[in-house]
């Protein structure tokens, strides 16, 4: 068994994370400028990882081997599975695809391993998720921008949503959106390449976890797509709040709710914020 380990600014892992296909990552070191994880594969896959993680690397235009090393087996693969635990955000608990969950008092969703839970499922899609249950309707229509992993399309789906649309402009992401709702036997959700300027139809609710740098450049074509919600998320720091949130009033759209996370508990500073809007016909 090799063990790679790679340095990455933490504004481009989320990115990496999606890219890279059908590996698990444990994340050695995180805060606000970078991160450090590890792969870990078979010596006969090694070549196919540095190739693709290369890849990836030189498409973000950053990225870094700092270390690779041969480590003993010993039957990683069940060594490997025992760290990956569920992660509660109720109503919902996020599980590994092998993981069958026996309780009814949440919502089981199944992901995959190596996306969401080699990111620790962020701040940002656990707000999400916390606020679903409050603005979803049974039958609503849901789009869902930058699906992902289609976490969300998927939750939107669990509660009741009557059509939901993933849309991403990441292939290797549209894939695991459509494996992942595969898992979760949700036969009514759609995941496919797009971006907003590309839908023509509106929906009752749109969900968006971008950058805001994605937002600077699609609000005006995203805004256009709900009848009734538009929950956001990916809101960095005050700065950030204050620039969406002028956005949203030059667009005729008032805030109904608003949640607020910490990237870590040590730097109560840096904050996460997701915002509920609707149109102000008042």
């Amino acid at each position: 068994m090799k063990r790679f380990v790679y340095k990455l600014p933490t504004e481009l892992f989320e990115i990496f994370a999606v890219e890279l296909n059908g590996y698990g990552f444990e994340i050695l070191e995180r805060n606000e400028k970078e991160t450090i994880f590890a792969i870990y594969v078979e010596e006969s896959e090694e070549q196919a990882l540095k190739d693709a993680v290369n890849e990836i690397f030189k498409d973000l235009g950053a990225g870094e081997l700092l270390k690779e090393e041969l480590i003993p087996e010993e039957n990683w693969t069940d060594k490997w599975k025992e760290d990956i635990k569920p992660i509660e955000v109720s109503p919902f608990i996020i599980l590994p695809e092998w993981e069958i969950y026996e309780g009814d008092k949440l919502i089981p969703i199944k992901i995959r391993i190596g996306m969401a839970f080699g990111t620790g499922l962020h701040a940002t899609t656990q707000m999400v998720l916390k606020l679903l249950p409050k603005y979803i309707s049974k039958g609503d229509t849901v789009l869902d921008v930058g699906t992902g992993t289609g976490i969300l399309a998927i939750a939107s789906a669990k509660l009741g949503a009557s059509k939901v649309k993933g849309i991403d402009i990441d292939e290797t992401a549209v894939e695991e959106c459509k494996v992942n709702c595969w898992e979760n036997e949700e036969e009514n959700i759609e995941c496919v390449k797009a971006i907003p300027k590309d839908i023509k139809e509106k929906f009752d609710i749109v969900l968006a976890n971008l950058e805001m740098k994605i937002f600077r450049e699609t609000f005006k074509d995203i805004i256009r797509l709900f009848n009734k919600y538009l929950i956001i998320s990916g809101i960095f720091k005050h700065t950030e709040k204050e620039e969406i949130l002028k956005m949203a009033k030059d667009s005729n759209l008032k805030v109904v709710d608003e949640l607020s996370k910490p990237e870590d508990e040590e730097k109560p500073n840096d904050i996460w914020f997701a915002f509920v809007l609707k149109y102000d016909d008042d």
